[in-house]
């Protein structure tokens, strides 16, 4: 029986994925499964497709041409779901003959934590190093989502909605990609509210948007989770 790691903290999970992909798991698949029926799909995926192999059998199966494959569980806090990524590299293997696999390099098809955010690659600014790199942006979905909650507080006739958005906007995960997103959704907001209010004398001011430092592993194996749960219910 394969007992995987699931991943309690989404911006955790984020990184380990971006470490995925930037080291050629580019192909992936991804949905979302109850709790109860998570360890059939682990032990099928390990079956097929060796998600079970350490990092010296994975290298070893790279020098032969084969593809490795990973699998990443997050579980969905106040729910009895699961959402599952299964991702591959290129190479000779059975997922990609049985797997409709998209890849995250093509814009259409790009790895997504459900519709708020996608992986992307963006050319990062000389005075942080140069080159190409992995990071997260919000989605289009998300982000018009957050230009009508930021346009409608601005319109409010205080700081009570403005306010609370502008916080919850500020906890988004620091990616790179994010936090470009989040500083022009802030020049939409201080436009608006210059516009609406006529100065920004009352236009809250945020603290500084934090970056996402490397965060240690806060997941927890499958069977203790499936066993947690049987617990919580039982009592």
């Amino acid at each position: 029986m394969f007992d995987p790691q699931v991943h309690i903290h989404k911006t955790v999970l984020m990184q380990r994925l971006l470490d995925a992909v930037s080291r050629g798991y580019h192909f992936h698949v991804a949905g979302t499964i109850p709790l109860p029926k998570a360890q059939r799909l682990a032990d099928k995926f390990s079956e097929r497709y060796a998600v079970h192999r350490n990092e010296c059998q994975r290298a070893y199966a790279r020098s032969k041409g084969r593809a490795n494959a990973r699998l990443f569980l997050l579980a969905v806090p106040g729910s009895t779901d699961l959402l599952w990524w299964l991702c591959a590299t290129s190479g000779v293997g059975s997922i990609h003959d049985e797997e409709t696999l998209r890849d995250s390099r093509e814009q259409r098809t790009r790895l997504r934590i459900e519709t708020d955010y996608e992986a992307v690659r963006m050319t990062r600014r000389q005075n942080r190093g140069g080159g190409a790199v992995w990071t997260w942006r919000m989605t289009n979905e998300c982000s018009t989502r957050w230009r009508v909650r930021i346009l409608l507080a601005c319109r409010g006739p205080g700081v009570a909605e403005i306010g609370p958005s502008i916080r919850s906007l500020y906890r988004t995960p620091g990616f790179s990609g994010i936090r470009q997103q989040v500083g022009e959704l802030m020049v939409l907001a201080r436009r608006e509210w210059r516009h609406r209010h006529g100065s920004l004398d009352h236009f809250p001011v945020p603290l500084a948007l934090p970056y996402v430092e490397r965060l240690p592993d806060t997941s927890i194996r499958l069977s203790e989770l499936i066993n947690n749960r049987a617990s919580d219910v039982s009592c």
